[in-house]
């Protein structure tokens, strides 16, 4: 898990490249792909206009990695191993 200051310095980020994109930020997708670039540190901060930008035309990739980064899906991912 990411440090809180990194966290937010992400999703500053984020929230800036979505209003380059004209996103509107208070659509839940929008928000989704806000949060799944901002906690997916295999995203550098420098690649998250990048990632939004794919994120639009396909959503998938980006959500499913940013949903493997959360504690919930390690903690069952080892259940469902077993």
């Amino acid at each position: 898990m990411l440090p809180e200051s990194i966290l937010f310095e992400r999703l500053e980020e984020a929230k800036r490249c979505a209003r380059i994109l004209e996103l509107d930020a208070s659509r839940r997708t929008i928000k989704a792909y806000l949060i799944a670039c901002a906690i997916n540190d295999d995203i550098h901060i420098n690649n998250i206009g990048e990632a939004l930008t794919s994120a639009i035309a396909n959503p998938g990739p980006l959500l499913l990695s940013a949903f493997e980064k959360t504690d919930l899906h390690q903690q069952t991912q080892l259940l469902l191993d077993q």
